[in-house]
């Protein structure tokens, strides 16, 4: 299923009902954050939770689990690929998500996704910036 490295690794899936981004934790069950997260720390311990994942994922209660690359920085976790820091911060959408909590360590990612999704949506409001409505669409302007 996937590449076994020298890091460590996480196990991680979407969870089947609602799709929140979920970590495999020591109790068995899929947390929505990496804390108290399962960590492989060998290639036969990488197997074991990939074996975990594709048994969830037959009783449907995540989609498509797979192992995340990690390194240890400071006690912490840290993604090593970029797609995995997003999916730690959570959707982009965060005001548009009706009782979606940010994931702890994210509050900087979501302060700033909620910042992104008013000024999309105030953008949308107000209409085409003054430089763009002031264009001369040049399919109109020939038919003249």
């Amino acid at each position: 299923m996937s590449k076994i490295s020298a890091h460590v690794h996480v196990l991680t899936a979407n969870r089947l009902r609602d799709g929140a981004v979920v970590f495999l934790n020591f109790d068995g069950d899929w947390a929505p954050s990496l804390a108290g997260a399962v960590i492989a720390r060998s290639p036969d311990e990488a197997r074991g939770l990939e074996a975990r994942g594709v048994h969830d994922a037959a009783r449907n209660l995540v989609v498509d689990p797979y192992l995340v690359e990690m390194r240890e920085v400071v006690g912490a976790l840290q993604p090593l690929r970029q797609r995995e820091r997003l999916r730690l911060a959570g959707p982009s959408i965060l005001a548009d998500v009706p009782g979606y909590v940010a994931p702890a360590g994210a509050a900087r990612h979501a302060a700033l996704a909620v910042a992104s999704a008013a000024d999309r949506s105030e953008a949308l409001r107000t209409g085409p910036e003054p430089a763009a409505a002031g264009r001369v669409d040049r399919n109109k302007a020939e038919a003249a």
